[in-house]
């Protein structure tokens, strides 16, 4: 009886270590979000140009497509590879990125055009490497990456997206 009574005791006695292994781990996760002197406020999502350009393409568009504004570049992919790090690479290399604008089919849901606001004057290097891999992992899952400048009309923007009515 003394050998069940000490295996009994060892089973007891391994559920409490476990269970009390298994609160603190929740009580780490539940913890405070923000340390302290850390402070978060609200942000505007678009700048006033963006806001104005986002205006006129959903007047291009109309009914033809949703329009979605900074949306993440991995939102728009799905990246699968054989190797685990070269899938991973690719992912934190996209992890940060987003794209000025997206238009959706309404019926499929599917991407059918990303477009990019070009700024005036001269794209600093840091914005060049960004619309490099931006370009190029959109190419190769079929999504059209439209560049163009804030400054335009309806009409204007309906033609160079290929959206305009054919009168």
């Amino acid at each position: 009886m003394t050998l069940e009574l000490a295996i009994g005791l060892s089973l007891l006695l391994m559920t409490l270590f476990a269970l009390r292994i298994r609160a603190r781990r929740a009580g780490r996760l539940t913890g405070p979000v923000l340390p302290d002197g850390v402070q978060v406020q609200a942000q505007p999502v678009l700048t006033e140009a963006e806001a104005a350009f986002y205006n006129l393409l959903r007047l291009a568009v109309q009914d033809r497509y949703l329009v979605f504004t900074q949306v993440p570049l991995w939102c728009l992919l799905t990246v699968t590879a054989g190797d685990r790090k070269a899938r991973s690479a690719v992912m934190n290399r996209i992890a940060l990125k987003r794209v000025d604008f997206v238009l959706v089919h309404p019926g499929t849901l599917r991407v059918a055009k990303v477009v990019e606001l070009d700024g005036e004057g001269e794209a600093s290097p840091q914005r060049l490497e960004r619309n490099r891999v931006i370009d190029e992992l959109l190419a190769r899952a079929g999504i059209e990456v439209a560049r163009m400048p804030p400054s335009q009309t309806v009409p204007e923007l309906a033609k160079r997206l290929d959206v305009a009515d054919e009168d």
